[in-house]
């Protein structure tokens, strides 16, 4: 009985040392754009092992890109219509959160794609 707890311990302790450790943090992106500021909305090619890509043709600003690249795991379907639908409002903005460590194939996922009605202003 003894040498069979033994065996037990020394099993769970050499499982406890080589099981994969699970992520301990997570990392999101979030992005709040003015429709105002979205000029176009193109869902690039999806391939089974890439992640589906949307792209954001924006007015830049501070010195940021006149493109905006997001990445799922998930589609886009969705969020590309109720990015069209916004395009060029000045009262209406979008906000995308995409999870940079998802448990997924390529380790992204859009978990929200959303639109705001009235942050900015009429005069905006």
């Amino acid at each position: 009985m003894r040498q069979f707890l033994i065996l037990f311990l020394a099993i769970l302790i050499l499982a406890s040392v080589t099981a994969v450790p699970l992520s301990a943090y997570q990392q999101f992106i979030t992005y709040r754009i003015a429709g105002k500021d979205i000029l176009s909305v193109t869902e690039g090619d999806h391939v089974d092992e890439d992640p589906w890509v949307l792209t954001l043709k924006v007015i830049p600003s501070g010195g940021m890109s006149d493109e905006i690249q997001l990445e799922s795991d998930g589609g886009f379907e969705e969020c590309k219509q109720n990015l069209e639908y916004i395009i060029g409002s000045k009262t209406e903005y979008a906000e995308i959160i995409i999870d940079m460590n998802a448990s997924t194939m390529n380790g992204v996922m859009m978990i929200q794609c959303a639109t705001f009605h009235g942050l900015f202003g009429d005069g905006g």
